[in-house]
C-alpha cells in the first residue's frame, strides 16, 4: 500500500516535470530570463527610484505611484530580495505609500511570472492578474498613506532629484527602445497561441533582430554583463523552479481532490479567504506559485480563490512580515498584512463573479 503510494507520487511529479518541460520552457521561460537579465543590466535602478518621492518636491505623486506599482517589470526580485530595496529607497526619501507599493509590486508584477502564468494558467488569466496587481499596489499604497497619514522617516534624504545615474555608451532612446521591443516581441511570439512552425519561425526572426540591436547599439561590457545577469537569474530560479514542479506533482495525489473542490469549488467570500491565508502561511520561492496554483486548479479549486491566491502569495509570508516589522514598526506591519489579504480577497472574488 505504501510502496504503491510512493510509486504513485514519483511518477505524478515526473509526469508533471516532463509536461512543464515540453510545454513551457523553450519558447517561454527562456525568453523571459534574457528580457530580465536586460533589464536589471541595461537599465540602472535609479531610474526607478528616483521617481518614487513622496510628491512634495520635483516627483508628483502619481508619478511615484505609477513607478512603484510597476517598478517589478524592471527591477526584477523576489519577496525576499525586495525587503532590503524596500528598505533603502525608505531611508533615501521616498514617500510612504509609493514605499509600500514597491514592496508589494516588486516581487508580485514580474516579467517571468506574466509569461510563466499565461503558459500555464492562459493569456486572459495572467493579463487580468497582471492589471488586478498593478491596482492592487497603488491601492494598498494609498490605503496606507492614508490610514498613517504625515508618515515620514526621520533618518531619509529628501528626494531622489540628484541620484547619479550610471548609463553607459551614447545610444538614443530610440534604439534602446527598438532593441528591447524586439527582445519583448521573442517572449511574445513564444507565448501566442499559434502553431507551432510559425511560433519558431518567427521566434528565430526577432532573436535575429534582438541580436543585430545589441551588437550594433550596446558595447561589449554590456553584452557580457547582460549576459551574466541573465545567466544569474536561470542559475538563482530555474532549478528551483523545476523542484517546485517535481515536489507540486508528488503532493498532488496526498490531497483529496474533493477536499479542494469542497473548500473552494466555488467562488465563496470564505474559500477566497482560505485561498488567500494559505498564499500567506505557506511560502513559495519565485514562480513556483504557479505550478502550484495549477495544481490547485486541477484538483478543483475555482478561479476566483486561485486569483486570491496568486495575487497575495508573492507579495507577502510570514517571513516578509517579521521583516518588514523591523523596518516600518508592528502597527503598519500589521495594516499591510490586512490591506494586502482584504484586497487580494476581493479582488479573487470579483474576478471569480465578473470574469469567470
Amino acid at each position: 500500500m505504501v510502496s504503491t503510494l510512493i510509486n504513485e507520487m514519483i511518477v505524478s511529479g515526473i509526469d508533471t516535470l516532463v509536461d512543464y518541460l515540453t510545454a513551457h520552457v523553450l519558447l517561454c521561460l527562456i525568453p523571459a530570463f534574457f528580457l530580465s537579465g536586460a533589464f536589471n543590466a541595461l537599465i540602472p535602478s535609479q531610474t526607478i527610484f528616483r521617481y518614487m518621492g513622496d510628491g512634495g518636491g520635483t516627483v508628483k505623486k502619481g508619478i511615484a505611484y505609477i513607478f512603484a506599482s510597476t517598478s517589478g517589470l524592471i527591477i526584477e526580485v523576489c519577496s525576499c530580495t525586495i525587503l532590503p530595496l524596500f528598505a533603502g529607497i525608505w531611508k533615501k526619501g521616498a514617500g510612504f505609500g509609493p514605499a509600500i507599493a514597491f514592496l508589494f509590486a516588486g516581487p508580485g508584477i514580474t516579467l517571468l511570472s506574466t509569461p510563466l502564468t499565461a503558459s500555464i494558467l492562459g493569456t486572459e488569466f495572467a493579463v487580468i492578474k497582471l492589471v488586478i496587481s498593478i491596482v492592487m499596489a497603488i491601492a494598498i499604497g494609498l490605503a496606507m498613506e492614508l490610514t498613517f497619514k504625515d508618515v515620514a522617516n526621520p533618518e531619509a534624504r529628501t528626494g531622489f532629484a540628484t541620484m547619479e545615474t550610471s548609463t553607459k555608451g551614447s545610444r538614443k532612446n530610440y534604439q534602446s527602445l527598438l532593441f528591447f521591443a524586439a527582445l519583448t516581441l521573442i517572449m511574445v511570439a513564444g507565448t501566442a497561441p499559434i502553431d507551432l512552425t510559425l511560433k519558431l519561425v518567427l521566434v528565430g526572426v526577432f532573436s535575429l533582430v534582438t541580436a543585430f540591436f545589441a551588437y550594433r547599439y550596446y558595447e561589449r561590457d554590456e553584452i557580457g554583463s547582460w549576459m551574466h545577469e541573465t545567466y544569474g537569474f536561470i542559475k538563482m530560479i530555474f532549478p528551483v523552479l523545476l523542484l517546485g514542479v517535481f515536489v507540486s506533482g508528488v503532493i498532488k495525489p496526498l490531497i483529496p481532490q474533493e477536499l479542494v473542490a469542497n473548500i473552494a469549488g466555488q467562488n465563496t467570500i470564505l474559500a477566497n479567504i482560505v485561498a488567500a491565508l494559505f498564499g500567506t502561511v505557506a511560502y513559495f520561492p519565485t514562480l513556483v506559485e504557479v505550478p502550484v496554483a495549477n495544481m490547485f486548479l486541477e484538483l478543483g479549486m475555482h478561479r476566483g480563490p486561485l486569483m486570491s491566491y496568486l495575487l497575495v502569495d508573492p507579495g507577502v509570508s510570514l517571513q516578509t512580515l517579521l521583516v518588514v516589522n523591523t523596518i516600518v514598526g508592528p502597527r503598519k506591519t500589521f495594516m499591510y498584512a490586512v490591506y494586502m489579504l482584504g484586497f487580494g480577497v476581493i479582488a479573487g472574488y470579483l474576478y471569480g463573479i465578473l470574469l469567470v
